[in-house]
This record gives structure tokens, C-alpha cells and sequence, in this order.
């Protein structure tokens, strides 16, 4: 190992460290994992151990790719360290692994750049150690491998812009499918970059080339070639994840207005005042996008300082910057005027690590040793700043719900309902060994995940689940486990298909064992055929 590589290797190092330490923490000390992450791992998890070990298994609705790269990959230890499910840890590491490497990446893009290698690990270390860019590093969430894929995506993109190598606009193209198959985010950015394309090319020349004053319909056809070489993975990954959910599920929109998409359960929204306001007002929108926003666009106001000091703020490659930034806020906007978005704090995370990656570039852009170290203080003193603002906001249920929960690690709703579904694991475990279970996997995931024995489970993604919900005796169904209707997540197909079954039970249904009045479990009899129950059913 050469002193070049060395502190690569210590940046990387001490970010894995430092991410699986508190992702440990609270996943296995405390026991609590972020829903979405440990559902991810129960996607992986139904690959390789269900009754019906298949890729399909991994779902249709989430993009694939956390659940299908690492989580699979590590989940083939499960045997040997069953913690890589029951407690989500392989989430842990796939989130940590990619927190790391995303350090790596701003160190190594600064060096690249030609910036001091000082102010190539105080980038890298200064966004790293950021407390929300550490929790999501930490959680096992889709963001950290997500924030990877997009900040490669425009570093690409800024040394395409300063240096117009082909390379580039490959690598970039391949690294934005790579974030589509991460997260939806994906789709504005990209439009964002086909935008930037037509920028670059019609407002800023190739110092090689042969003729500046290039005709329109040459800058067309340049505008045209650099779509395909960039677009092009992207948007053939998005007609490839339209035909899987077509050729599987029957419908190629299956992700988008399932009952089980973020549009499905959106609608719940439908009964909060507050948000029933923003979707009927756009300006209300735009405001409550740009309170969210703000939040972390300390570093975006620090180059606009720059830009301003320098006399470049009219540049078109300014103009490209802030495609990007509003990309996601953008797509917020579409959302809540579509009824059909959560507002989450989080969702407006991706503004920051679109002003870092960019970073490099711009102080690139600064040729005085003192402009350029004058320039990098004031940006660290934003990044600071922004890491103080995150931390007081993450303190805050008000600001931040969703990862405050982090910080009441013994008392939040999601902690105690984790805790209650291991419990309820363990008896089905100790008194229903060998006959068949149905459940829905979308509500039962962190049940499934903590039993010794899944195979004993009729879920969601087996072959035969939708045949067995028509008809559960006769097709060998001896228990059925559903959730309390009226719990917070998605709606369970059992309670849909079947709207009494919780509160009164079948006529072909016994209660057999309730949990604290959270999950009941129901033994199947024979069925019989009553014309109201089957009309109540439907």
C-alpha cells in the first residue's frame, strides 16, 4: 500500500467503523430498525429462504436493488449469523459500506480536481460526519447506496463539463440507472441532467473544437448523442422495471398504484386536515417545500457567495446547478399536487449531497491559492453550520418524526411494536411447529424475520397465496395470522379480502390466539359456503 492509497484506505476504514458501530447500536442493542430497512431485508430474506425461493420474491414495488446487491449476498450467512435478518443487520452493513465508499468518492474527486489533499478529506470528513448523513449511513436505509450512486452520477457529469471526455458521460449514465434502481429520486435528477446536456452544448463550447460557431443543427445532433450515451441506461432500466412488474404481477404500473405503493398508502392522508390543505394550494406547497429545503442549503449558500464574490454567478454552469438542487424538490411538488406524498423530512436530503459533489468542481474553478482557501473555509463553516442545524433538527418530532424516533429508542410506537412482533415469533415458534401459516409479508415482515423456520409461512410472494386466500382450507392452510386493521402501514390483502376476520372471525375461522389485541391468530376448519360471507368478501 503506497502513501497515495493509504488515507483512502484510513477515510474508508473509519466511516465503515463508525456507521456499523451505531447502526449496531441501535439495531441489535436497542433492537429498533427503521420499517422500510428491515422490510428491504425481509425482501432478500424471501429470495433465498421462503417456501418459494424465487427473484421475484424480492417485490415489485420498492426499487430492488439494496434488497438485491448486498442484503442477498450477505444474507446467505444467515445460517451462520441469523442477526443479518432477525435484527437487520445486514442493512447495517450494506448502508455503512456504501457511507464509506461515498467518502472516498468526495476525497478522490477533490485529488482529482487538484485540490490539497487537506481540503480533499475535510470535504469527504465534513459531509461524512454529518449527524443525518451518519444516522442514514447507520440505518440501513436505501439513502446512503442512493447519495453514492447520485453524487458519482454528477461528478461525472462536472469533469464532462470541464474536460468533455466520452468516459465520463458513460460512467455517469450507467451510475444514474444505478441510482434508479435505488429510488425513484432518480427520475427528476435525470431529467435535470438532460437539461444540463442541452446547457453545456449550446452555451458553453469545447475549447478543442474545430468551430466554435457551431451550427443548431449541429449542437442538435451533439445534444441528441450525449441523450443516448447518458439517458439511455436509465431509461431502458425503467422499461425493464415495467416488464417484470407486467410479465409477474400482471401489471406494468404494479410499483406505482398497487395496494401496496406509496400511492396506496398516501391515501390516508386524505383524513389530515394539514395536508388536505397543501394538496389544494400549490403556494402552501412551495412553501412547505422550501421550509424543508432549507434546512440543509447552507452549502448552496455558501457557493452562491462565491459565485457572487467571483463574478460568476451568470454562468451556465451555474444555471445546470441549480437543475439539480431543485430536482427533488420538484418532484415533491408534482407528489403533494398529486396527493400522494408523505412530506417526510428526509426527502429533501438529497439537495445537500448535490451541493458537495459539486464542490470539487467549483473550487476547481478558483485558480488563487488564497481565493481558493478562502473559498473552502467559508464552504466548511456552511457545512458545519448545516451539521448543527440537522442535529437540532433531528431533536425535534415536530421537524424531524421520522428520525427522531432514532433518539427514543425505549419508548416510540415502532420500537414497542418490533419488540411485540419478535415476541409473537417466538410463540408461533414454540406452539405452531409444523402446520401452515398465511400471512401478508408486507405487514409480518419483522415477525418472518425472526422465526426459525419461515417455510412453515404462506406469504405474500409464494405461488400459491393468492389461490389460498380464496380458499384456505382447501389448500392447506391450517392458521391464519392478521394484523389490527387499524395499525399504522400498509393495509394488510388478508384484512381487505376478508373485512371481518379480525373482529368476529369466519365461519370456516376460529380465534385460536390474540396478541395483545395487535395480531390474532385464527385456525382454518373446513370452509362453508354462505352466500352473505362470500358476498361480504368480495
Amino acid at each position: 500500500m503506497t502513501k497515495r492509497t493509504i488515507l483512502p484506505w484510513i477515510i474508508f476504514l473509519f466511516i465503515l467503523a463508525v456507521e456499523f458501530a451505531l447502526g449496531f447500536y441501535f439495531s441489535y442493542v436497542k433492537g429498533y430498525m427503521h420499517n422500510d430497512a428491515l422490510s428491504r431485508v425481509a425482501n432478500a430474506f424471501y429470495v433465498l429462504y421462503s417456501r418459494d425461493p424465487h427473484l421475484g420474491a424480492i417485490g415489485f414495488v420498492w426499487n430492488p436493488l439494496p434488497s438485491l446487491m448486498m442484503e442477498t449476498v450477505l444474507l446467505v450467512f444467515y445460517p451462520l449469523f441469523p442477526v443479518l435478518a432477525s435484527r437487520g443487520l445486514a442493512a447495517v452493513i450494506m448502508s455503512a459500506t456504501f457511507a464509506a465508499l461515498t467518502a472516498v468518492l468526495i476525497y478522490k474527486t477533490g485529488i482529482r480536481y487538484q485540490l490539497s489533499k487537506s481540503m480533499s478529506a475535510g470535504l469527504a470528513l465534513l459531509f461524512s460526519l454529518n449527524p443525518f448523513i451518519l444516522l442514514f449511513g447507520a440505518n440501513g436505509l436505501s439513502d446512503a447506496p442512493y447519495i453514492y450512486f447520485l453524487m458519482f452520477t454528477i461528478i461525472e457529469f462536472t469533469i464532462w463539463i470541464r474536460e468533455r471526455k466520452t468516459s465520463s458521460l458513460i460512467l455517469a449514465g450507467f451510475a444514474l440507472s444505478l441510482a434508479f434502481w435505488t429510488r425513484y429520486e432518480a427520475v427528476p435528477f435525470g431529467v435535470s441532467l438532460a437539461l444540463g446536456i442541452v446547457i453545456v452544448i449550446l452555451m458553453l463550447h469545447h475549447r478543442d473544437a474545430a468551430d466554435p460557431k457551431l451550427k443548431l443543427l449541429e449542437k442538435y445532433n451533439k445534444i441528441e448523442a450525449t441523450w443516448i450515451l447518458v439517458l439511455i441506461p436509465s431509461i431502458f432500466s425503467g422499461f425493464l422495471w415495467m416488464f417484470f412488474n407486467y410479465t409477474i404481477m400482471g401489471n406494468a404500473f404494479y410499483f406505482l398504484n398497487s395496494e401496496y405503493s406509496n400511492v396506496a398508502q398516501s391515501e390516508q392522508l386524505q383524513n389530515d386536515a394539514n395536508f388536505v390543505k397543501l394538496f389544494n394550494s400549490p403556494l402552501l406547497a412551495l412553501w412547505f417545500i422550501a421550509k424543508k429545503t432549507m434546512w440543509y442549503s447552507m452549502p448552496f449558500v455558501g457557493l452562491l457567495l462565491i459565485r457572487l464574490f467571483t463574478k460568476r454567478l451568470l454562468k451556465p454552469d451555474f444555471l445546470i446547478l441549480l437543475l439539480l438542487f431543485a430536482a427533488v424538490p420538484g418532484m415533491q411538488f408534482a407528489l403533494l399536487m398529486n396527493a400522494s406524498s408523505f412530506g417526510w423530512f428526509r426527502y429533501f436530503l438529497y439537495v445537500f449531497p448535490v451541493v458537495v459533489a459539486w464542490l470539487p468542481y467549483e473550487l476547481s474553478l478558483i485558480t488563487e491559492k488564497w481565493k481558493r482557501r478562502a473559498a473552502f473555509s467559508l464552504l466548511a463553516v456552511c457545512m458545519v453550520i448545516t451539521g448543527g442545524l440537522l442535529a437540532y433538527a433531528v431533536n425535534d418530532p415536530e421537524i424531524a418524526p421520522d428520525e427522531h424516533n432514532f433518539l427514543q429508542l425505549d419508548t416510540n410506537e415502532y420500537v414497542v411494536a418490533q419488540r411485540e412482533e419478535r415476541i409473537v415469533a417466538q410463540w408461533l415458534d414454540e406452539h405452531i411447529t409444523k402446520d401452515t401459516i398465511m400471512t401478508d409479508s408486507s405487514n409480518a415482515f419483522t415477525i418472518l424475520l425472526n422465526t426459525h423456520n419461515l417455510k412453515r409461512f404462506l406469504i405474500t410472494s409464494d405461488y400459491a397465496f393468492k389461490k389460498a386466500m380464496e380458499d384456505p382450507f382447501g389448500n392447506n392452510v391450517d392458521y391464519i395470522l392478521v394484523p389490527n386493521p387499524s395499525r399504522n402501514g400498509p393495509k394488510s390483502s388478508i384484512n381487505m379480502k376478508y373485512p371481518e376476520l379480525y373482529d368476529k372471525g369466519m365461519s370456516w375461522a376460529t380465534l385460536h390466539h390474540d396478541f395483545d389485541n395487535k395480531w390474532r391468530l385464527y385456525k382454518v376448519h373446513e370452509r362453508i359456503e354462505i352466500e352473505a360471507e362470500k358476498t361480504v368478501s368480495r
